[in-house]
């Protein structure tokens, strides 16, 4: 009953094989989640929008010189 609560005295299922995945993986697991992968794909529209929509300079930054 003393090791009940410590998990370094556990033994678990026999037969069952615990998958860890290596940080990496989930690093990158993590980085491209679909909700990263919209957000960026939402910035990079943005960013298009900015840059094709903006024509010369405006000339009303220049008015005083």
């Amino acid at each position: 009953m003393r090791h009940a609560l410590d998990s370094s005295h556990h033994e678990g299922r026999q037969g069952y094989k615990v998958d860890k995945k290596s940080p990496l993986v989930s690093f990158v697991v993590k980085i491209f989640s679909p909700e990263n992968l919209w957000a960026f794909l939402l910035f990079l529209i943005i960013v298009a929008l900015i840059i094709f929509t903006t024509d010369d300079s405006p000339q009303w930054i220049y008015q005083g010189f």
